[in-house]
């Protein structure tokens, strides 16, 4: 699933939603904003603390005035808030994290990207559905007419 959630509002709307989704466990992938108070900052990994099983903390394009290590150590500081035990890895660039999180998924998870640029994540979560279908299916890039190159 991949959301634009970049601030506490939206975050827990899309818990909202998360939480009555099958799935397990869930990872979600979250960045901290630079222009935000320290306190929101905190507040987003305290919200992803409580709906994901796993974390990803990955950087914006734009860290808007911060530097990449506040923002994950606010982040870190929502989450140990919440459970100090909670998984967490930190992959500071968004594709890595979404490369990362689809390579190692178990049987069953539902990973959540909260993105900053979603285009570009739909575009290669697409490409690996594709591969994917070349695989279970052994089609071709030929028979499938709007393949992501």
């Amino acid at each position: 699933m991949l959301d634009y959630a970049h601030n506490a509002a939206g975050l827990k709307a899309l818990a909202n939603l998360v939480e009555k989704m099958d799935g397990y466990p869930k990872v979600g992938i979250i960045a901290g904003v630079g222009d935000r108070r320290d306190e929101d900052t905190i507040e987003l990994g305290a919200i992803a603390a409580g709906m994901f099983d796993e974390i990803i903390i990955r950087q914006d394009r734009n860290l808007r005035g911060r530097e990449e290590d506040e923002l994950i150590a606010l982040l870190e500081t929502g989450i140990d808030r919440v459970d100090p035990n909670k998984p967490r890895k930190v992959i500071r660039l968004e594709k890595d994290a979404i490369v990362h999180a689809i390579e190692n998924v178990k049987k069953g998870s539902l990973i959540i990207v909260s993105s900053d640029v979603v285009p570009d994540a739909l575009n290669l979560v697409m490409k690996y559905k594709e591969d994917e279908a070349d695989k279970l299916y052994g089609f071709n890039k030929e028979d499938i007419p709007n393949i992501v190159v």
